[in-house]
């Protein structure tokens, strides 16, 4: 297997030639997300006519400049498990591509299993076996080895064969619109914003709090988002969901009554006047201002029932139409969906199970009772 390496700008011409010549974009990363909120690019990988390039961001080159000259967001990026690749994309590059093929998902709508991995798929499809033996690299280590360098670059070496043969496969299956629309749907789901005043809802054990206490929550988790994005630190280095609870049930006034609620004492050190001014905020909620108590799906009358109901239709539609019941409906999908039903359709927006191709192929839900 041959490769190009480029870890300069020299070294860039020959991409960037054979990239504004190419309507199509085969791409991996490679990254670490370990101590930090973004994940670190360790190594871009693309496949251009015919040509593997491991695109070394550590080195002495000038990435944007390549993202200006030679990405163009109406190309079609072909990816394999595309949702954290894009997330590398959008934060290290500042990038995000209109149109994509993620291979994954396409052998998904084809039948082959809801989350099949790259080398099985090429194993598969191109009938060739690839070796994993590199999973555990640290990308961001230099210098990389031969070993590692031609991981890297079988990453992508196949996602031309896989694209063309899964998208025959998508046509003649009758399923190339469906795929087409989750597609345009990923994009939309990394192109929505985080909404800091609603990831209370979302801290496991959060139902157990009184409206009074979640007030203080919602102040806390908020912080811990927007602390977490400007230090560029993973949620639980700035503050763990166990004592965001304690925070909010006892509502300290002080740092010694912090420490008593299980606070680090290296956290109170960083944070505790922070702490303090976001409960202090909490407590000044006027009670008609208080968050609704949170309601747990299982508290709702017969939701096992529906569930199981759901799951059942889900499970037909999945069989009749030749597609993972895992790709038509997660458990999250289905609760969203339930909840939905148990507010009376509250809210604007349809849940997803009742929209697009999901919504024609559970058309039963429609006048589910």
């Amino acid at each position: 297997m041959t490769y190009c390496y480029i870890d300069s700008d020299s070294a860039m011409e020959s991409l960037n030639s054979a990239l504004s010549s190419s309507s199509s974009v085969y791409l991996d990363t490679e990254f670490i997300r370990v101590s930090t909120y973004y994940p670190k690019l360790g190594l871009l990988q693309l496949h251009i006519g015919g040509t593997d390039y491991l695109i070394d961001p550590l080195g002495a080159l000038d990435l944007q400049q390549l993202i200006r000259e030679s990405f163009d967001i109406n190309k079609l990026f072909v990816l394999h498990s595309c949702k954290e690749d894009l997330d590398v994309m959008q934060s290290n590059l500042g990038f995000l591509p209109s149109r994509i093929f993620d291979t994954q998902v396409a052998a998904s709508f084809l039948n082959m299993g809801a989350s099949l991995g790259y080398a099985a798929l090429v194993e598969k499809i191109c009938g060739i076996h690839l070796e994993k033996d590199q999973t555990l690299t640290d990308w961001l280590a230099r210098p990389l080895t031969e070993a590692q360098k031609k991981y890297a670059a079988a990453d992508v070496t196949y996602l031309t064969d896989l694209h063309y043969k899964l998208s025959e496969q998508l046509v003649e299956a009758g399923k190339d619109k469906w795929f087409e629309e989750e597609m345009l749907s990923l994009i939309a789901s990394k192109k929505s914003t985080i909404d800091p005043e609603s990831l209370y809802t979302d801290i496991s054990g959060a139902w157990m709090l009184s409206p009074a206490e979640l007030a203080v929550l919602k102040e806390l988790a908020a912080w811990r988002y927007q602390s977490a994005v400007s230090l560029d630190k993973p949620l639980s280095f700035i503050l763990k969901e166990d004592i965001m609870l304690e925070l909010a049930k006892r509502k300290p006034k002080s740092d010694r009554e912090m420490l008593a609620a299980g606070l680090p004492v290296s956290h109170k050190t960083r944070y505790g006047k922070q702490l303090l001014a976001c409960i202090e905020k909490g407590l000044s909620y006027l009670p008609e201002n208080y968050p609704f108590k949170i309601n747990r799906m299982i508290d709702f009358p017969h939701y096992k029932h529906d569930f199981k109901h759901v799951k059942q239709i889900v499970a037909h539609a999945a069989h009749e139409h030749e597609v993972p019941a895992e790709l038509l409906a997660s458990r999250k999908v289905i609760n969203q969906y339930l909840s939905w039903r148990y507010e009376k359709g509250s809210s604007d927006a349809l849940p997803k199970l009742l929209v697009g191709w999901r919504g024609d192929v559970l058309s039963e839900l429609k006048s589910f009772e």
